[in-house]
C-alpha cells in the first residue's frame, strides 16, 4: 500500500512559496503534483519528499518547514484539526489528533511519552516501511512544528515547548529555530519530537465546544473509513462491526471469515501499516462513544454490545484510551448523574 498525506499539506506548501514569489506551477510540476486534481484528495509520500527538495531548492531556505509551520492553520488538518480546537483541553485535542492521525499522514505514527512533569510528543516510522520511503528533513521539521503552533491557536496563548528533538544535526546558531521554538533545540537524537510540560496542557480551552467536537468526529469517521475502502484494513472494520454484538472476535475469526490464513492477514495488514489488535481497539472505543452519548443504553448493556467480558473489564480499556471512564464520559456527554 502506497503510503500518503492529504493534498492539503502541499496545498500548505504552495503559500509557502507564495511568500518567496516562487511560480508554484513549475515546482508543482516538477514534483508531479496537481494541486486542482478533484479526482484524489491524497499524494504519495514519494512525491512530498520531491516536493519538499524543489521547494527548498528553489526558495535557498534549507528550513522551509519551519516557514509551514508558522503558516499552519487547523483547517489543514481538515476535522481533525477543527475538533482540536473545540476539545476541552490541549491533551484530549492532541489525544484526538494521535488517535486519527493516519488520515493525515500513514506513514509516520505517533507516541505520548510521560515523562515526570512532561510529555513528550515523538515520531517513529512505520515498521512496514522503514527504509523505504525517505522523508525530507523539512517534513520532520513541520511535523514537530505544527504542535507548537496548534496548542497556541488553540490556547489563544503562547504555550512554550520544553524541548524539540531532531535525528539529524542540528546548527546551534539555527535563528530560524530559535526564533520559531523558544526553547532548546536538540539535534542527532533518537527520535524526532517536542516536549511540554503537563500543567499547561488540563487548563480548559476558550473555544471548547462538545457539539462542534461531535460533527467534526463524524466527517473524521468518515475520511477514515474513505482512507481504507477497498484494503483489509476497511473488511476487517466491517467484520468486528458485525461480529461485537456476539463476542470479541479474534484475530483467527477474522482471517476465516476473509478466507485467510492468520499469517496472511497479518502480513495484508502490515503492508497497509496496520496491525489487529488496533484497529478492533480503534473500533471498539468509537463505538463506545457513541452508544454512551445515547441516555437509553446502559453501561452494562454497551459493555456486552461491543463483546467485553464485564463491565469492569470495559470500563479499564475505555479509560486507557481516552483517560475517562465510560460513567464519566456518559455524564459529560448526556448530562446524566
Amino acid at each position: 500500500m502506497s503510503q500518503t498525506t492529504l493534498l492539503t499539506i502541499p496545498r500548505l506548501i504552495s503559500q509557502v512559496l507564495s511568500v518567496y514569489d516562487i511560480d508554484i506551477d513549475v515546482v508543482f510540476n516538477q514534483a508531479g503534483i496537481d494541486l486542482n486534481n478533484q479526482d484524489n484528495n491524497r499524494i504519495s509520500m514519494e512525491k512530498m519528499t520531491n516536493l519538499w527538495q524543489y521547494s527548498v531548492e528553489t526558495c535557498k531556505n534549507p528550513n522551509l518547514g519551519i516557514v509551514a509551520a508558522s503558516l499552519f492553520q487547523p483547517a489543514y488538518l481538515k476535522g481533525i484539526g477543527l475538533a482540536w480546537m473545540a476539545s476541552e483541553n490541549l491533551e484530549e485535542g492532541l489525544r484526538r489528533f494521535v488517535h486519527n492521525s493516519q488520515l493525515i499522514n500513514t506513514l509516520m505514527q505517533i507516541e505520548l511519552i510521560e515523562q515526570g512533569d512532561e510529555l513528550l510528543i515523538q515520531y517513529k516510522g512505520n515498521s512496514s516501511n522503514q527504509g523505504k520511503v525517505k522523508v525530507h528533513h523539512c517534513a520532520i521539521e513541520l511535523g514537530i512544528g505544527f504542535f507548537l503552533k496548534m496548542f497556541r491557536l488553540a490556547a489563544g496563548k503562547a504555550i512554550p515547548a520544553t524541548g524539540v528533538y531532531f535525528t539529524f544535526e542540528v546548527d546551534d546558531n539555527n535563528k530560524a529555530y530559535q526564533e520559531f521554538f523558544q526553547c532548546p533545540v536538540y539535534g542527532k537524537q533518537k527520535v524526532n519530537g517536542i516536549s511540554f510540560s503537563k500543567s499547561l496542557l488540563t487548563e480548559t480551552l476558550p473555544t471548547h465546544d462538545s457539539e462542534l467536537v461531535e460533527i467534526n468526529e463524524m466527517l473524521i469517521s468518515k475520511h477514515l473509513s474513505n482512507l481504507t475502502k477497498g484494503d483489509t484494513s476497511s473488511k476487517v472494520i466491517k467484520i468486528i462491526h458485525e461480529l461485537l454484538p456476539s463476542g470479541c472476535p479474534s484475530e483467527e475469526i477474522i482471517a476465516f471469515k476473509l478466507h485467510m490464513s492468520k499469517r496472511t492477514l497479518q502480513r495484508k495488514l502490515k503492508s497497509e501499516g496496520q496491525s489487529f489488535l488496533p484497529i478492533l481497539t480503534s473500533v471498539r472505543i468509537m463505538l463506545a462513544k457513541q452508544f454512551l452519548k445515547i441516555n437509553e443504553l446502559s453501561i452494562t448493556e454497551i459493555t456486552y454490545q461491543l463483546g467485553y467480558s464485564s463491565p469492569s473489564t470495559f470500563a479499564r480499556a475505555f479509560k486507557k484510551q481516552t483517560a475517562l471512564s465510560p460513567a464519566e464520559f456518559k455524564e459529560e456527554n448526556n448530562g446524566v448523574k
